[in-house]
């Protein structure tokens, strides 16, 4: 690693919730010493259900799809992450378990810090201190981002799901942010692709949105937030 990628993805850790209050000094150290980045190809399994949760990951560039498979083979999309710094495999630090319940794809290139789960239980350092302080933040943020999941997903009809799921991605200004493509957010409200477009039609039809490409725009907030 060269000093000019050193500095990138130190920038990168700065901006990190896992790296909150660290020294720049702690930071190195996570990155030189304790840490390895990996670069994945789109598509390529950062890790697979069935591998031993060893490590704590931080997404460095790119983005990763979080799901998992059916039986049958399904596969169901539990997130995508595409900001540098977040986190994921991190609740697995704390807990026994043999095997993921997910998988963990590179949804194109990527990098990745990968952590070995003993820096966070390393007893009087004060780097493993700091660390795990800022996962109990990580944790209760993603319980948060969860709860809205369950919401959504409680909701009764098709059409009230994805009415929740549309609100919950708006903005202050009605806008709706949304990376997901049409397969991926049919996967995250675990319904089938052509459900999901034919309900989305049928709301275009009575004027409540407009679909253009991956955008969805809203047209009639009344009528949208009348399915809540």
């Amino acid at each position: 690693m060269n000093d000019k990628e050193k500095k990138e993805l130190l920038g990168v850790l700065k901006r990190s919730r896992l790296c909150r209050n660290l020294e720049e000094g702690e930071m190195e150290r996570l990155l030189v010493k304790e840490g390895t980045v990996r670069s994945f190809s789109r598509g390529e399994r950062v890790f697979q259900e069935t591998d031993r949760p060893e490590a704590v990951y931080v997404l460095l560039d790119g983005s990763v799809i979080i799901a998992k498979e059916t039986f049958s083979g399904k596969r169901i999309l539990l997130t995508q992450l595409e900001m540098p710094g977040v986190l994921f495999g991190e609740v697995y630090v704390f807990m026994e378990k043999s095997s993921y319940n997910m998988y963990v794809e590179a949804a194109e290139k990527t990098r990745v810090l990968i952590l070995d789960n003993q820096i966070f239980t390393e007893k009087g350092d004060v780097l493993s201190r700091k660390l795990r302080e800022n996962l109990l933040e990580v944790f209760a943020e993603k319980a948060y981002n969860m709860n809205q999941k369950l919401r959504i997903l409680g909701s009764g009809t098709l059409r009230e799901r994805i009415v929740r799921f549309l609100v919950e991605c708006q903005d202050s200004e009605g806008a709706i942010h949304m990376s997901l493509s049409r397969e991926e957010m049919a996967d995250y409200l675990n319904i089938t692709r052509p459900s999901l477009s034919r309900e989305l039609g049928k709301m275009q039809e009575e004027g409540i949105l407009e679909l253009s490409r991956r955008q969805i725009l809203v047209k009639d907030q009344e009528k949208l937030e009348f399915y809540l």
